[in-house]
């Protein structure tokens, strides 16, 4: 049987927001390869932080790859099982159940104040300090407006949306990366109602968490730099996933320009590098450079990560 946690107490820990993780067993992998990032990218901090992965309970073999390469890394982690709430899930267009884990982290860590939430399909590239500072003024989140529909009238986010009342103006977030006050989000109920809005009006959601989340924070969020969140457009346009559509508010030059300088490459659409399908490009090839690091270790990777 497993240990749930491997490094240090978390209570010595404190020095910066704790990060957060949310997976299932397909990506126990991407999660070890966005902490070998960590690691090379951020030195000395990597291991005074505390990391808590959120699952809905992963198979043994899967805790065991995580936490061995966890103290492999130096990190402080702790694997914690997680129960949804009792709804219906949409998981259309390419969704997971998973995708639905973060609405659970107000509630359950709270105690610990603001944290940081990413995505397992992400590098860390940059100095993460600058962000782990990031003052949120009151707001229950802080977020990188989304590259690809950074505003409801564009792209495909929150379908009827307009019949929700939301101003066709209005920016929408991408919550791949997510600052959480959770006290003022618990006191607020603002995950609360995401989770409300998924089981009342299914039919609203088709980036999952989301399209809810959207929903349940409205304006009511800080904003980041868009290098903290930072899509590889210069591959992603190449694939079926990508049909840029706001050239006029945010031209594509300065989405590509920010790729180049971004401290946290979100890794998004199905166009997984770790399953071969980015196309070739500096962005695939900076991704199969951590991944070959991870590889190259000794622990064989769990059946289905």
């Amino acid at each position: 049987m497993y240990s749930l946690s491997v490094g240090l107490d978390p209570e010595t820990a404190d020095a910066y927001p704790p990060l957060v993780f949310a997976i299932d067993k397909e990506f126990c992998l991407p999660l070890v390869v966005a902490w070998q990032s960590l690691c090379d990218s951020n030195e000395g901090l990597a291991s005074t932080l505390s990391i808590q992965v959120l699952n809905e309970g992963l198979p043994e073999g899967c805790a065991d790859y995580l936490l061995w390469h966890a103290d492999r890394l130096g990190l402080n982690v702790q694997l914690k099982p997680v129960t949804l709430a009792d709804i219906r899930y949409p998981v259309a267009f390419g969704g997971v159940h998973a995708n639905y884990l973060r609405l659970m982290i107000p509630e359950l860590l709270e105690g610990l104040g603001t944290v940081l939430y990413l995505d397992a399909d992400i590098l860390i590239t940059g100095d993460l300090r600058p962000l782990l500072k990031t003052e949120l003024h009151g707001a229950p989140i802080a977020a990188v407006r989304d590259p690809v529909n950074p505003a409801y009238r564009y792209g495909r986010a929150l379908p009827g949306w307009s019949r929700l009342g939301l101003p066709a103006e209005r920016e929408y977030f991408n919550s791949g990366v997510l600052l959480i006050d959770t006290s003022v989000c618990v006191a607020e109920g603002t995950f609360r109602r995401a989770l409300t809005f998924i089981a009342e009006h299914p039919e609203h959601i088709r980036l999952w968490d989301q399209d809810a989340l959207n929903w349940a924070v409205a304006d009511r969020w800080e904003r980041l730099a868009a290098q903290w969140n930072a899509f590889p457009m210069s591959s992603l346009l190449s694939t079926r996933w990508i049909n840029y559509t706001a050239e006029e508010l945010v031209p594509l030059s300065q989405l590509l320009a920010v790729e180049n300088d971004a401290a946290i490459i979100h890794y998004a659409t199905p166009a997984k590098p770790w399953k071969g399908l980015l196309p070739a490009g500096g962005a695939d090839s900076l991704y199969q450079h951590y991944l070959r690091a991870v590889r190259a270790t000794d622990f064989p990777e769990p059946v289905g990560a």
